[in-house]
């Protein structure tokens, strides 16, 4: 088990580096790219277009409450559109390498993780900016952000799994998640669907977490118990599940790839 974690730090590791592999700016658009994004739509939507909301006294309000969940999505969608056809891509590598498909997948989410730790803290620095309060409540996003991390693997590993049967998926899937990401409030306030269909905000994975980073960021509030333990549960279910799924079907796999 070991020497399976290292390998997939090495894998990450790698991964790290070759991303931005041959531009001018290197591993510097692991920084500019969240920068870049929270200036655009502060500025956009904070400035040009005069959007304040009346929820915290701040300029910058909704900047405030539209950052944490878009980082976060930006996360969660990016690990399951690169898992979903992780198993297609390294192919040749696991046909001919004796080591097991997830130790790819492994190192996906690890660079992943590390790019959404960073993508928050530079978060905090742009709260400090607009002299928003940060308080310890915001520690939370440590346990917070590494259960979404797990919750993202979990779907990813079971999209790839049936990826290389159905290779439609590797093209779907990138729709589905924009549409996901339109059902869910990140850029719009919870009341626009909460007052008209409450059961899509139920029914949504992801707003069980969303909802807990805009209530840290906003109100510096800590996650209530029943929130805690249904993204636990939800997310525990899924890597069951995704375990389960990988075990009956890898051998397959390694067969038709």
């Amino acid at each position: 088990m070991k020497h399976i974690i290292l390998l997939a730090f090495s894998f990450a590791k790698r991964d790290f580096k070759q991303r931005y592999i041959g531009t001018g700016l290197g591993q510097l658009w692991y920084i500019l790219s969240p920068i870049i994004t929270i200036f655009i739509y502060t500025v956009i939507f904070s400035d040009f277009m005069k959007m304040k909301l009346d929820i915290v006294d701040n300029s910058y309000s909704y900047s405030i409450y539209l950052v944490p969940g878009l980082l976060a999505w930006t996360s969660f969608s990016t690990i399951l559109m690169r898992l979903n056809s992780s198993i297609l891509e390294k192919s040749n590598l696991i046909k001919k390498i004796n080591v097991p498909a997830y130790v790819y997948q492994l190192s996906i989410i690890i660079t992943e993780f590390g790019v959404l730790m960073l993508s928050y803290s530079l978060a905090l620095i742009f709260l400090l900016l607009v002299d928003h309060p940060i308080t310890l409540t915001f520690l939370y996003l440590i346990p917070l952000l590494f259960i979404q991390t797990i919750f993202a693997f979990a779907i990813g590993v079971i999209l790839s799994l049936f990826t290389p049967f159905f290779r439609d998926l590797k093209e779907a899937v990138p729709i589905v998640v924009q549409l996901w990401f339109w059902m869910t409030p990140i850029i719009y306030m919870k009341e626009m669907l909460a007052n008209k269909y409450p059961l899509l905000l139920t029914i949504n994975p992801f707003y069980h977490f969303v909802h807990i980073y805009q209530d840290i960021f906003l109100y510096s509030r800590a996650p209530a118990f029943d929130s805690i333990v249904t993204i636990l549960t939800m997310s525990v279910i899924t890597l069951l599940i995704a375990a389960y799924l990988y075990k009956k079907m890898i051998s397959t796999i390694k067969d038709i790839i």
